[in-house]
């Protein structure tokens, strides 16, 4: 699926049943798009097919969505009338032309990952500068939610992901030991690798690592977070808790898979809950989010709790 048309359908319904002065300023903001979907179309495509084709980006459609969502459903709060300032989102268009001219310089070089992060970023900045361009900087720093999730549709560079792939990798195994030793399984560890009673081996792969559930429940907490709480560094927090809730779902879906090898059949480590079983403890760490959020929630003070989506982006009451 091309995301050319998710990102200029962004444009064309956020702004139904605006008053007329709003209406002139989202003509201005759809040219904006149009254009910038023009100029960006070879790396839309590309990223259209990593979408489809590699499934740690398999959100990426959703995300245009979601900011749309969020511009719509605040749409009274974020739009109104106010001075457009060209300075910076000229400043903000130029920056995003030169990382996709840079993205194309130096794509010899670089992985298709990185190639597409650059440009994309690009992307996001331009579509950013055009809507201060159109709206102005206070509209900008009203929305700034939805515009910044926009930022979810630029690919993970290569040296970030590589670290926090090996990262969740050694936390996941060295979060594999106190379970043995609870559940009172014996054990030898060497490394990444696990060997139990009955010839069973098992190592702590990069595929183990969770990543991709990873960004599923960082995408989750930061929605949520937006959604039902109001202090920053809540949301942080919330967001923070996604890496300790990965490591320990990790965790038990290798003991559980180790233990059911040793005990009962080696052929649970080439079983459905193997290769297709993630959902189910992606489930769990959802089941440990939900709380704590809940207590997150729960903990802020009653005259800054929110019921819905509308909330001003500071620490303040409204």
């Amino acid at each position: 699926m091309n995301l050319c048309l998710p990102l200029i359908y962004i444009s064309m319904l956020t702004f139904l049943s605006q008053r007329r002065i709003v209406t002139k300023r989202v003509l201005a903001y759809m040219l904006i798009v149009i254009v910038g979907a023009l100029i960006y179309y070879p790396a839309l495509e590309r990223l259209a097919a990593l979408s489809l084709n590699n499934q740690l980006y398999s959100h990426m459609p959703l995300i245009p969505i979601v900011s749309l969502y969020f511009l719509i459903t605040e749409r009274k709060r974020i739009f109104s009338d106010g001075a457009t300032r060209a300075l910076p989102a000229v400043v903000l268009a130029a920056i995003g032309l030169a990382f996709y001219g840079a993205g194309f310089m130096y794509r010899p070089g670089l992985p298709e990952n990185d190639f597409l992060a650059l440009c994309i970023a690009g992307l996001v900045l331009w579509l950013i500068g055009g809507f201060i361009a159109a709206f102005g900087t206070a509209a900008f720093r009203r929305g700034i939610f939805p515009l910044l999730f926009m930022a979810f549709l630029i690919p993970i560079p290569t040296f970030i992901l590589d670290p926090v792939v090996e990262t969740l990798q050694v936390w996941s195994a060295n979060a594999v030991e106190p379970i043995f030793k609870l559940i009172g399984l014996p054990y030898f560890r060497d490394g990444l690798v696990y060997e139990v009673p009955g010839g069973v081996a098992v190592k702590v792969a990069k595929e183990c690592s969770g990543i991709r559930s990873t960004i599923a429940l960082v995408i989750t907490a930061v929605v949520a977070g937006h959604m039902f709480l109001r202090s920053n560094w809540r949301r942080v927090l919330l967001v923070l808790c996604v890496f300790p809730v990965t490591v320990f779902k990790n965790a038990l879906r290798i003991t559980s898979l180790t233990t059911l090898a040793a005990e009962l059949d080696k052929s649970w480590l080439d079983s459905w809950l193997h290769h297709s079983g993630g959902v189910v403890y992606l489930l769990i760490a959802f089941s440990i989010l939900g709380p704590i959020l809940w207590l997150l929630r729960k903990t802020e003070p009653k005259k800054t709790q929110t019921t819905g989506t509308s909330f001003t982006f500071t620490d303040s009451p409204k």
